[in-house]
């Protein structure tokens, strides 16, 4: 029988991360591969095209409409459900600074800090 935890991820030698912010400009963590992880290594959300979605399925964001690295949540699609996953652990990394907000666009909202996110996968 296999546990159902938070499970460790083996990353890619020398592949690098690719760094995301969240639209008001603060550092959330990185994408490797279809995983987005907080910048401290916990597996928050799964990529399915530009859509984030957390680990009980639900809609967490999307990355930026007009492409580059940051995410920010549709507030019409927060109603959209995929299957559920099993978070697993990355790599704890050094945190790239905070960048500068940007306007949010009508119909959304910043997508949740990392704070916010890890309490989806560790409610309290």
């Amino acid at each position: 029988m296999t546990s159902q935890g938070v499970q460790p991820l083996k990353a890619a030698i020398g592949v690098r991360p690719d760094w995301l912010w969240t639209w008001n400009g603060m550092c959330f963590g990185y994408r490797q591969g279809d995983s987005l992880f907080t910048y401290d290594g916990i597996e928050v959300g799964r990529f399915s095209g530009a859509e984030v979605y957390g680990v009980d399925g639900r809609y967490l964001g999307e990355l930026s409409p007009s492409g580059g690295n940051r995410l920010i949540t549709n507030l019409y699609k927060k109603g959209h459900v995929v299957a559920a996953f099993v978070p697993t652990f990355g790599d704890a990394r050094r945190r790239p600074g905070d960048r500068p907000g940007q306007p949010l666009y009508s119909g959304h909202e910043d997508f949740p800090s990392p704070e916010i996110a890890r309490t989806m996968v560790f409610p309290t």
